[in-house]
């Protein structure tokens, strides 16, 4: 049976959960999302999954992207798991719209509560020693229901969030392209271009020893939590300043903010563009 996991990852939590999952459901090729990655394992596979984070209420554009270029057995059964901490929203909806264009559906949705990882707002919540064996092990179960190909009706977003989502939510896409005129870097940086590796979105470009950012973030901070060198720095864009949130009000990376990525996810495999798990767990 061909399966393949498709995963976006920015401070690892929703790789780690696909590697689990992988490796409960016997093996399967897990393809990292990023901006320009292309795949067609999906067009003969026996079990598709889609597994990211939940990114204003949603999907990442960038994933979005992606499974809207998809082609992909309609015959095949497909589950998607979003990592969140508090408000999934509609994810599942967009995925299951994509795919029923393309003449299938999602079959199975879970939400998989982790570590909350916007270093550039607040601190890591809730707490990851606690949390991050809790979300192992849930993935671990997550895993054994997709093994089994079990269905449900996947959770769909709340009556109150749908009904806030345009005033909440709005405001902060249509000024995206702004957010990282918030980065910057100290004296710490040694131009390593570590930060450019790991952007999932190829979003950072080098000038020598510089990075520099160009309008096409999403937020994942991945570039942030794996400087070796804790040099990237965040100021609040002035677009960001003029929205009347509470968010925005607390945006900023004091030195003594924990900068969270899973502890069991290294840079190295957010820059891999996949891998092969086996059923014992080995690459």
């Amino acid at each position: 049976m061909k399966k393949v996991i498709y995963c976006f990852s920015g401070t690892g939590n929703s790789l780690r959960a696909s590697r689990i999952i992988a490796e409960e459901i016997g093996g399967a090729s897990i393809v990292s999302v990023k901006k320009g990655v292309e795949s067609d394992l999906a067009s003969d596979a026996d079990m598709i999954g889609f597994i990211c984070p939940v990114y204003e209420w949603d999907i990442p554009e960038t994933m979005k992207d992606f499974a809207e270029k998809l082609t992909v057995n309609k015959n095949a059964y497909i589950f998607m798991v979003a990592t969140y901490v508090a408000v999934h929203g509609r994810c599942f909806e967009t995925m299951d719209k994509i795919l029923r264009e393309k003449g299938t559906q999602l079959h199975f949705g879970k939400p998989l509560r982790c570590v909350a990882s916007q270093c550039i707002a607040y601190e890591p919540f809730p707490f990851p020693k606690l949390m991050v064996p809790y979300s192992d092990s849930r993935a671990r179960v997550i895993g054994k229901q997709i093994a089994e190909r079990k269905t449900n009706s996947y959770p769909k977003m709340s009556p109150i969030t749908r009904k806030r989502y345009d005033k909440a939510m709005t405001p902060f896409l249509n000024i995206q392209h702004e957010y990282d005129n918030g980065f910057f870097t100290s004296d710490n940086c040694v131009g390593c271009g570590l930060c450019s590796r790991v952007c999932p979105c190829k979003n950072i470009t080098m000038n020598g020893k510089q990075p520099l950012w160009n309008h096409n973030c999403i937020g994942c901070n991945a570039c942030v939590v794996y400087c070796p060198k804790k040099a990237i720095m965040f100021r609040t864009p002035e677009a960001y300043e003029q929205l009347d949130n509470i968010i925005t009000h607390h945006m900023g990376l004091p030195d003594k903010r924990t900068r969270y990525h899973n502890p069991h996810i290294t840079a190295k495999d957010i820059i891999s563009d996949g891998e092969e798990i086996a059923a014992d767990g080995n690459k």
